[in-house]
């Protein structure tokens, strides 16, 4: 029992040195991963429109 009292005080501890993002630089990397999924989307349905297209073509 004394093992796991001392292995969460040690893991309080540590939480208390990691630095954590402040607001603006969370929001700022949420609209960068946002974005970047939007433009992933688009890429694969317009890549998807012009495969089915092509295929379309030769079938």
């Amino acid at each position: 029992m004394g093992k796991m009292v001392g292995y969460f005080k040690s893991l309080v501890t540590e939480m208390k040195l990691i630095s954590w993002p402040k607001k603006p630089e969370v929001w700022g990397s949420s609209k960068i991963v946002i974005a970047m999924s939007l433009i992933l989307v688009l890429f694969v349905f317009l890549s998807d429109q012009v495969l089915n297209w092509l295929i379309g073509m030769f079938l």
